[in-house]
């Protein structure tokens, strides 16, 4: 995990880092947790296009905080392959 707490599940390929837009076209979710009240949420990408749009996560990650205390460890949640 690098200092912002930012985690991916799975290996990225090469090349630049996935953008908002992407990720929400592959339903990928945010799975975000606070580091210290442990306070968690899944939320999906869509309700943040109007506003970031092609960001790249990383940036976006950056820009989360836990509503109680700011604190936050944020991992891509990819949809379940059956």
């Amino acid at each position: 995990m690098n200092p912002i707490g930012f985690r991916v599940a799975r290996p990225s390929p090469p090349g630049p880092p996935p953008t908002l837009r992407y990720l929400a076209e592959q339903a990928v979710g945010i799975d975000a947790e606070c580091r210290d009240c442990r306070h968690r949420v899944v939320l999906g990408f869509e309700r943040f296009l109007g506003r970031y749009g092609d960001l790249p996560f990383p940036d976006f990650a950056r820009l989360m905080k836990c509503s109680a205390c700011g604190k936050v460890d944020v991992r891509l949640s990819w949809p379940s392959r059956a």
